[in-house]
Order: C-alpha cells, then sequence, then structure tokens
C-alpha cells in the first residue's frame, strides 16, 4: 500500500472528479463509492476494484493494506474527498461494466427523468430484492454511476441491466413491439387501481419525475395506466416508495 501526501497527486484529483462530474466518469468510464460494505459487495460479485483509498484512521486499513494499487490518505485528505459525514474511512474506485440489454422478454423499470440520486439508489436496490434485473432510464435522469446512487442502493446499480435511452418513446415502442406490456403510473381517470392490476411474465412499468410524474407523451402510448390506492388525504408517495410497492405486486403474482 502506498501512501497519497499531496493534493496534487494524479490520483487524488482523479478521485475529486469522479465523486463531482458525470463527463469525467464517461470518459475515463471508471465510478467511485463509498463503505467498505458497497465495495466488498462489488467484489463478491465479481467486480475487482481498480484502487482503494483508505484513511489512516479506518478500521478496515488492514484489509487492503496488502495491495500495491491501494493508498492510504490522512484523515484530513481522506475527508476532503468523501461525501459522508461519518463514513468507514474507505473508497473504492472501479471500471463500469459492459452491459448487454435484452428488450425481448422479462420484467422492466422503466424511469422517466427522475432526479433524486438516493430515489434512484433505493429503486435499484428494490430491484434486485425482488428479482427484477432490468432497468431503463431516460437520459435526462440522474446519473445511474452517482456516488450517492451507488452507495443508495448498496452496490446494486452493477447488479443489475441497464439501458439508457435518448427517446423514451422510441423505445417503449420497442418493448411493445417485442411481445412486453407496458404499464404507466399516474392518477387519472383511465388508471386502474393496482391490486386489480394481472402483471404477465414480460412487462415494463413506468414511473416518472418526482415532481411532474410520467410524461403525458409517454403515458398516451401504455397499454394501461395503474395507479396506487391510499388515503386521499396524501396526493402522491415518494417515486422510491411507489416502485416498491408495485414490484412487490409483480414479485407476488
Amino acid at each position: 500500500m502506498q501512501e497519497i501526501t499531496t493534493k496534487n497527486n494524479k490520483l487524488f484529483i482523479s478521485a475529486k472528479k469522479l465523486f463531482e462530474d458525470k463527463k469525467y466518469r464517461d470518459a475515463t468510464n471508471l465510478f467511485i463509492c463509498e463503505t467498505n460494505k458497497v465495495i466488498q459487495t462489488l467484489i463478491e460479485n465479481g467486480f475487482q476494484p481498480r484502487n482503494i483509498l483508505v484513511s489512516k484512521s479506518s478500521k478496515y486499513i488492514n484489509l487492503y493494506k496488502n495491495n500495491e494499487n491501494n493508498f492510504v490518505l490522512s484523515d484530513n485528505y481522506f475527508n476532503s474527498l468523501s461525501n459522508l459525514a461519518s463514513g468507514d474511512g474507505v473508497i473504492g474506485i472501479f471500471t463500469k461494466p459492459k452491459n448487454s440489454f435484452d428488450f425481448s422478454e422479462g420484467k422492466f423499470i422503466v424511469l422517466d427523468r427522475i432526479q433524486n440520486p438516493g430515489n434512484l439508489g433505493t429503486i435499484i436496490r428494490t430491484m434486485v430484492a425482488f428479482d427484477v434485473k432490468k432497468l431503463i432510464i431516460s437520459n435526462d435522469s440522474v446519473d445511474l454511476y452517482n456516488p450517492t446512487t451507488i452507495r443508495a442502493s448498496m452496490g446494486g446499480s452493477l447488479l443489475i441491466d441497464a439501458y439508457f435511452t435518448t427517446d423514451l418513446l422510441d423505445t417503449v415502442a420497442k418493448l411493445k413491439k417485442t411481445g412486453v406490456k407496458v404499464f404507466g403510473t399516474a392518477l387519472n381517470e383511465k388508471a386502474v387501481p393496482l391490486n386489480k392490476v394481472e402483471f404477465p411474465n414480460s412487462c415494463a412499468v413506468i414511473l416518472g419525475n418526482e415532481g411532474a410524474g410520467v410524461s403525458k407523451n409517454v403515458l398516451k402510448n401504455c397499454d394501461e395506466i395503474v395507479y396506487i390506492p391510499m388515503n386521499p388525504k396524501i396526493d402522491s408517495l415518494n417515486v422510491s416508495i411507489a416502485t416498491g410497492i408495485i414490484l412487490n405486486k409483480i414479485y407476488s403474482k
């Protein structure tokens, strides 16, 4: 294990950019994540870290010290990198996986303009829990490899197949053409309560932006619109909570 002793160190500068800049993550094909638990989850699932950065006071320092690609930092330097107020002193840098995406069958979650990285991470973690592994994301959504998303998903972001679409309407048409039934989510006069919906083996559920919901033109092209019955005093649910309720229904059908 080597030591980083200056903030001018190339790896330190790169790690800072990986935390802050989606364009840099895209250009380098790398992502960065925090906590030993997330990093070990990735390693257990076949992802090998490019580098591990560890603070001198971390209780996990001995776990990573026998690797020349790993680096130790002073607590002050480490904290200037970390996004966490009370993390465990471990940061991992990984190469993004190569995904192949199959539109022909299965269960899909489709996200239209999701903006909150914590919501996206929670949705992905819940997808993994309910064995739904296909995610389609509009390209105007938050980055799948945002460090907050990776952490909220507990590493689940790397355990699913993801497809980024620049044209959600075209993607909906592609799903329908391959025999996937597409469900939109909204509160309108055409919507069917979730408890009366039968999800087929090949289905996609579209959930929308935290404030605006699913785009109207996308809803028009769905096979069916569904809603979650709830107390009328509450007009909406957090998108990650709503996704969890729907995934449970799909999983238990």
